[in-house]
């Protein structure tokens, strides 16, 4: 019995309190959760309370600016191309050379028709004087042998003196009417000479290639070294006349209309431009269920084809969260802003924009009325940092 004791005593009893202090039974013990870190606390930031305003409903319709009329510039002829005089986005006047081609072939051409007309204009003058010489003796040989006609008649010669006259006569009959031959086909020959000549400058001409009306050019499709080949084109060339372009969803078909005018604002130029409808296809595109419209636009410095322009249809009035485009910070190619929540703490909240009203911005999604957005000094602001 006493063994036991001693033993509970000295073993049992010893061994329970080591396991009880290793375990933390006799200290002081941190109940589980969260351990709050203390955020980096940053100043110079203004923060506002987000509300919804009730605006004006606008419907955006996007759209492309166009030039009215567009040519594509050729040649009639194959050659080089030695010279180009502009670059796209020139503005040309009607006439003014755009480019050259090589027509060195032509232009022997010509050299060559210029040397057949000389050759032709001496062999004239050779013929001119052989006719004169051809006619006056063929005057002189009818007049013998009239002459000679009548002394037979006579009995004064013998007719085989008339006959050999005669003979004489024929001779330079036929002699003067080929030279009168001859003439007639230098004459024909010089026609076609002139014509060829004529073709060949024509020809030559259409080497230059030049602009068909007052523009710009809107795309240049050759460089120099490059063949240039009939009916391809060199160029294109838009007018000043500029027109806009766009689809329409079907619901507004009722509300754009012939005659109508807006706004539309040129995002390049970064200017606002008055369009008025022209044209309405009123037929619904059974894929995109849009209609399209076309508008004449009000010229403008530096207003060009395929620039990206974009009106606003108003709709019925609804409640829309508009915020400071300050508010808005880029994470890669998301928008975020930061909310501020009740213990001052900055979160990073990805939203997602909807269209821009002066220097606000509209938000479809992220926050809500009632929250709290940083404004001001986003460039100081950091995810979990405090402001108060």
């Amino acid at each position: 019995m006493k063994s036991v004791i001693k033993f509970t005593l000295f073993f049992i009893i010893p061994m329970a309190l080591v396991i009880l202090w290793i375990g933390g039974f006799f200290s002081h013990r941190i109940p589980p959760g969260y351990a709050e870190v203390e955020g980096k606390v940053i100043s110079g930031i203004e923060t506002m309370k987000v509300s919804a305003e009730k605006t004006k409903g606008l419907y955006t319709v996007d759209g492309t600016v166009m030039a009215n009329n567009n040519a594509k510039v050729a040649t009639k002829i194959m050659g080089r191309i030695v010279e180009i005089k502009v670059k796209e986005g020139d503005r040309v006047k009607k006439g003014q050379v755009l480019a050259v081609l090589d027509t060195s072939d032509i232009q022997q051409n010509i050299k060559e028709a210029k040397a057949a007309l000389e050759e032709l204009a001496k062999g004239r003058e050779e013929a001119l004087a052989g006719l004169r010489a051809a006619k006056a003796g063929y005057e002189f040989a009818k007049r013998t042998y009239e002459r000679f006609k009548n002394l037979y008649k006579e009995n004064a010669v013998s007719k085989q003196q008339l006959e050999e006259i005669e003979t004489k006569m024929i001779g330079a009959k036929a002699q003067y009417e080929a030279i009168q031959a001859k003439l007639k086909q230098l004459d024909a020959k010089e026609k076609q000479v002139r014509a060829k000549l004529k073709f060949a400058e024509i020809m030559k001409g259409y080497g230059i290639i030049k602009a068909p009306f007052d523009g710009i050019v809107i795309k240049k499709m050759n460089d120099v070294g490059d063949m240039a080949a009939p009916g391809m084109p060199i160029f294109v060339i838009g007018d000043n006349d500029f027109r806009f372009f766009a689809q329409i969803d079907e619901s507004f078909v009722d509300k754009v209309n012939v005659g109508d005018t807006f706004d539309i604002n040129i995002e390049t130029l970064g200017k606002t431009v008055k369009g008025t409808v022209i044209e309405k296809n009123s037929n619904i595109d059974p894929i995109s269920r849009s209609f399209s419209v076309k508008m004449k636009l009000s010229y403008v410095e530096g207003l060009s084809s395929g620039m990206y322009g974009k009106f606003y249809i108003p709709t019925k009035a609804e409640e829309e969260i508009f915020i400071p485009q300050s508010a808005v910070v880029k994470w890669g190619q998301l928008n975020a802003v930061y909310k501020v929540d009740s213990q001052g703490v900055l979160h990073l909240t990805f939203v997602k924009l909807g269209k821009k009203l002066g220097d606000k911005v509209q938000v479809l999604s992220g926050v809500e009325p009632g929250d709290e957005i940083v404004v001001s000094g986003t460039e100081k602001a950091c995810d979990g940092c405090k402001i108060r």
